[in-house]
């Protein structure tokens, strides 16, 4: 939208580029380069052309991470790398990297520390475990959830101390969507060394 005296004083332009040209304005596709953001109240430097065309004429535009960051005097350093247990191509494993998860619990400074509390993300082609699967009966009184969810065996996470406990209810989100069962030694097993 615009005024309606603009066309009168040769204000309107057939295209952007038109428009820019005759005004002397910055328009069009922009360059990718470093710039300054914030995320979650911390302000760092990202690669991309999201930024505001302020930012040209500001000189907050850099070619690499590092001129951005000392350019703002931001700490730019990459965070520690650590040990944590995770999924890679549907293999449980104790990985080494900066994607680390934000709890201190998953976060181990040696792959033995990590193996050591998540054994069954380091397999041993020395060894073999087994765990005896505790003998459990699938209870009878369980009722569809009202938004209409059968009853199956599910692993509970317990975000406290990260353990994984099968549970038989309706009570299961999306996330267990991928991982019901409809017995208990399905869902233990699918967790434990069995």
């Amino acid at each position: 939208d615009y005024s309606p005296t603009f066309p009168s004083q040769g204000w309107t332009y057939e295209t952007e580029t038109d428009c820019c040209k005759a005004w002397s304005l910055l328009c069009g596709e922009k360059e990718v380069k470093w710039y300054p953001t914030s995320s979650n109240g911390k302000q760092k430097c990202v690669e991309g052309n999201e930024y505001p065309w302020s930012f040209v004429a500001a000189g907050w535009l850099y070619t690499t991470e590092q001129k951005c960051c000392n350019g703002m005097n931001l700490d730019c350093s990459p965070p520690p790398k650590k040990w944590y247990p995770t999924v890679v191509a549907g293999v449980k494993a104790c990985v080494f990297g900066e994607d680390v998860p934000s709890s201190l619990n998953l976060q181990f400074d040696s792959k033995g520390e990590c193996c050591a509390a998540y054994p069954l993300a380091c397999p041993s082609t020395t060894t073999t475990t087994t765990a005896t699967i505790p003998a459990v009966e699938t209870p009878r009184d369980c009722e569809p959830s009202p938004e209409g969810r059968e009853c199956y065996w599910w692993p509970d996470m317990n975000m406290v101390n990260w353990q994984i406990t099968c549970v038989y209810s309706s009570g299961w989100d999306d996330n267990a969507a991928d991982h019901l069962h409809s017995d208990y030694d399905s869902c233990y097993c699918e967790y434990f060394d069995c």
